[in-house]
């Protein structure tokens, strides 16, 4: 098995045994790359591909995809060449993946807008807010202070909750995001509405391969009423003012009304994801 970001001439893996990658094909990421990936059969074919970054400092393959053989065969590949690694990936390599011994992390469904297909009405830039409110940068707002909104709007019970063991780890991944160390810097449009009390709705993006709507929540009081709607909206228009081809959103399985939402405003769904934890290498079928 050999392995190749496949635009360089030197697939491999250094004598460490690290996947071997290289910029020429990065994307704003985890630590601010994220770079395409081939794992190669023996035999010169491709076997799966996929690309690489970093999550909460742990090795991440996203968008892990079958180039040649079956879901198992994939599974096979993966559990061999990437042990403890966080992989992301469709039902069926996910699938075979469970049954070798990975573990579930997160269960998504995933959403789409074409910008190039379906340019968003150049009116949503300017957000109709009431007076008492204002648009601002999430850059220009200090993470705490968005802390006791995060708080509310994923209380015990929230299908996102139940992914952080406490709320310390939901905050520090928050805070990860916020300032670049997960996923690169936020994109420009991620934005933060506020009144005279503060924050009252979030929304950020990354570019995870592709622009993606990253976080999104609010005062679940009526103060925070028809603000998601409103954000995801700016973000759209204001991607596609960028020069953005399109911007995606993921939702956790069992989030129906988010779901829903992006499917109102005019998202296309495009398939379920599924976040595991492969085994390391101790525990891997063939050791």
């Amino acid at each position: 098995m050999r392995l190749s970001t496949g635009v360089g001439p030197k697939p491999g893996r250094t004598p460490g045994g690290e996947v071997v990658v290289c910029d020429e094909q990065s994307v704003a990421g985890a630590s601010g790359k994220d770079a395409l990936v081939t794992l190669w059969n023996d035999d010169g074919s491709a076997a799966v591909r996929f690309r690489s970054g970093r999550w909460q400092g742990r090795p991440r393959a996203t968008g892990v995809r079958i180039e040649q053989g079956s879901p198992e065969e994939a599974a096979a590949v993966l559990l061999r060449e990437l042990p403890g690694w966080i992989a992301v990936t469709d039902g069926a390599v996910a699938g075979a993946l469970v049954a070798a011994g990975a573990e579930v992390r997160r269960r998504s469904h995933r959403y789409r807008w074409d910008l190039d297909a379906r340019r968003p009405d150049h009116r949503w830039l300017r957000p109709p807010l009431p007076p008492t409110l204002t648009l601002r940068p999430a850059a220009d707002i200090p993470v705490e202070d968005v802390h006791g909104l995060w708080l509310g709007a994923y209380a015990a019970g929230h299908p996102d909750r139940v992914r952080y063991r406490r709320a310390e780890v939901g905050l520090a991944e928050l805070a990860g995001l916020w300032r670049g160390d997960l996923l690169g810097p936020m994109l420009p449009f991620s934005s933060v509405v506020t009144d005279g009390r503060g924050p009252v709705a979030v929304m950020t993006a990354h570019a995870l391969g592709a622009p993606l709507i990253t976080q999104l929540f609010r005062d679940l009081t009526p103060r925070g009423r028809g603000m998601g709607p409103l954000l995801i909206r700016y973000a759209l228009a204001a991607a596609a003012e960028s020069g953005l081809h399109g911007l995606g959103g993921s939702v956790t399985a069992g989030n129906r009304r988010s779901g829903r939402l992006l499917e109102h405003i005019g998202f296309e769904f495009v398939g379920d994801a599924v976040d595991l934890d492969l085994p390391p290498l101790s525990r891997t079928p063939e050791n």
